[in-house]
């Protein structure tokens, strides 16, 4: 890792659990929340108790956090939020659980998925401390990646 590296992941975490602590508005139920990605539905899915994109040819791209997961959502809209960078598309899924040892923190991680050309590619997974279920900064969606 370089060293930019290790200075730059601490401060990535601290922006993600300083974050508002809206709330994601629930998914239907017994629907996958969907997510448009240069011009692909994706489906996050339970895959043997893993988070998954599922694309329209039913083909999975696992992450590496265990379900239940949410994507990241808009700051207005509610609905998942999607970043250009670069000329890629990028989301955030994350996971989030209560610690019960410590009440008033969770087990949270997140990872950033980008889309280049038709490729799908899963960003490093990030954990921290924080309870936040809400918008995240633009820092968090690119800031995972090498550029």
């Amino acid at each position: 890792m370089r060293p930019a590296c290790t200075t730059l992941l601490p401060a990535l975490l601290l922006a993600f659990a300083l974050n508002a602590c809206a709330q994601a508005p629930a998914a239907p139920s017994g629907a996958a929340p969907e997510v448009n990605l240069g011009g692909h539905t994706l489906a996050l899915v339970n895959h043997q108790g893993r988070c998954a994109l599922r694309k329209a040819d039913a083909s999975l791209l696992q992450l590496d956090m265990p379900w239940p997961c949410q994507l990241s959502p808009g700051r207005d809209s509610g609905k998942p939020r999607v970043e250009q960078f670069k000329g890629a598309q990028i989301i955030i899924v994350s996971h989030v659980q209560p610690d019960p040892a410590q009440p008033g923190r969770c087990d949270s991680q997140f990872q950033a998925v980008r889309q280049l050309g038709t490729r799908l590619e899963p960003s490093i997974l990030a954990r921290g401390g924080s309870c936040s279920r809400g918008p995240v900064d633009q820092k968090n969606f690119v800031g995972l990646f090498e550029w």
